[in-house]
């Protein structure tokens, strides 16, 4: 189920990445802070951030976004969470 999870985040991830948004909108795409943000706080925070023992934190987008391309590929690959 988490490898679920992950592959939903990734993919959220690049839909945000791609119509070039960072913030909230309107129009009804997919965006970082409605739309991603939210599954990684419960997928994947827990060891993504500070003082955890996954090596980088996706607390905010400037964080996560340059690991965008690992994401996608861990979690097709199924090698997250290990």
């Amino acid at each position: 189920m988490r490898s679920v999870g992950m592959a939903v985040c990734s993919a959220l991830l690049f839909a945000a990445v791609a119509h070039g948004q960072d913030q909230q909108s309107s129009s009804g795409s997919a965006t970082f802070y409605k739309d991603v943000l939210p599954i990684l706080q419960t997928k994947c925070q827990t060891c993504h951030r500070p003082g955890e023992n996954a090596p980088m934190s996706f607390l905010t987008y400037e964080s996560t976004r340059p690991w965008a391309k690992a994401m996608k590929a861990a979690t097709s690959s199924r090698k997250m969470p290990p």
